[in-house]
């Protein structure tokens, strides 16, 4: 079952994403991947690298297909053109992938300065019309294409406010709605009522959301989730992994408690294993769907 199918048939929905070292090569890293299949509807390629190769990240979600995995080709629009963004969905599209997960900002370092908002080249409504000639079989250029395209678009969003999300952000989840995007994923998801009124005050949209969920490693790393990244974090939760022996069990028992109060809430979850992709396959097996 695909993504697309997952989400459309209501079911609680999980996937999760991958890092590629840069001292490693796709091939390389896919075997460590094998214990998610069948046990993920999504699987997105994150690069350890800012400027990691777009070609590399369409390598990974070619080998995945040819693994029966469903990849999430991951594209942004910040330090891009419609040409460079248009070329790199042809290719996508040449390989079977057709999830997309868009960001049409740096959702995770964000900021409302007018330098900052000015610092994206491409905005939503030039994107989506990339896509929209795409998939009636047109470039740019308004030039017939050899074939149309289909994809499945989904947005990243901030959550961060709970209620109080921004008009400016709730202007631009609307347009990403009206221009195309059937599903949103969220910033990472550790308190559970902030997250539950962010729900609420979206689900006008109509569209469904996908909480993140980051599998915690140190308590240093929550405390700098919370500095740098606006992440509330609950008390409770960075004493547990501070406190934890193991650290990957504290976190694996964390990351099941969340994801067993957002079930229902949203329609799924996304894991961020942050290193730990070899062994999340038994957590995910947990997850009652």
């Amino acid at each position: 079952m695909s993504l697309k199918e997952a989400l459309a048939s209501k079911r609680f929905v999980v996937t999760s994403e991958i890092y590629l070292p840069q001292d490693k090569s796709p091939e390389d890293y896919l075997e460590q991947i094998f214990n998610l299949w069948g046990r993920v509807d999504g699987i997105r390629f994150q690069p350890f690298a800012a400027d990691a190769a777009v070609s590399d990240s369409l390598t990974l979600c070619r080998l995945l297909r040819e693994k029966k995995f469903d990849p999430v080709f991951q594209v942004t629009t910040r330090d891009r053109n419609r040409l460079e963004i248009q070329d790199a969905l042809v290719h996508a599209s040449s390989v079977g992938v057709q999830n997309l997960l868009v960001f049409t900002q740096d959702y995770r370092v964000s900021g409302d300065s007018l330098q900052e908002l000015m610092f994206f080249h491409v905005d939503m409504g030039k994107f989506f019309s990339v896509i929209d000639g795409l998939q009636k079989g047109t470039d740019i250029h308004g030039k017939d294409l050899d074939t149309e395209r289909t994809f499945f678009i989904g947005s990243g969003v901030d959550a961060t406010a709970g209620a109080r999300v921004p008009d400016m952000e709730l202007r631009e989840m609307e347009q990403l709605a009206g221009g195309g995007a059937q599903y949103f994923i969220t910033t990472p998801v550790f308190d559970v009522d902030q997250f539950a009124a962010f729900v609420k005050k979206v689900a006008p949209l109509g569209i469904p959301v996908i909480a993140e969920v980051i599998m915690l490693h140190t308590a240093m790393e929550a405390r700098l989730l919370e500095r740098y990244g606006g992440i509330n974090i609950p008390e409770h939760l960075i004493q547990a992994i501070e406190k934890a022996p193991v650290k990957f069990d504290g976190s694996a028992k964390i990351t099941l408690e969340i994801i067993d109060s957002l079930k229902h809430l949203c329609a799924g979850v996304h894991i961020a294993p942050f290193g730990w992709e070899n062994k999340i396959g038994p957590l995910i097996q947990k997850i009652k769907r």
